[in-house]
């Protein structure tokens, strides 16, 4: 049947993807932080730093209400900051 599949609302789901980009970034700086190996230390660092930069040009595209604006806005600067411990200019 046409017209019967919902759509799925583009809002909402490009609000999850930034949440999932700086829950893996977050993720994958904490391993990086806490990893003793430094390849292993380079590689989470180097894709924590991709979800960030994925972040940082898909956020001014996407509306936000306060509350989720609030949410990314936290993560995003706990992640810039763990990204500046790991050696990273953000």
């Amino acid at each position: 049947m046409k017209g019967s599949a919902k759509l799925v609302d583009p809002t909402a789901a490009e609000v999850d993807f930034l949440r999932s980009e700086l829950d893996t970034g977050l993720t994958l700086s904490k391993i990086a932080l806490d990893s003793t190996r430094r390849n292993k230390s380079s590689r989470n660092r180097d894709n924590a730093r991709k979800a960030y930069d994925a972040v940082i040009r898909f956020l001014p595209k996407v509306s936000l209400t306060d509350e989720e604006a609030l949410e990314l806005k936290t993560k995003l600067e706990q992640l810039k900051a763990e990204l500046s411990d790991l050696g990273e200019e953000v």
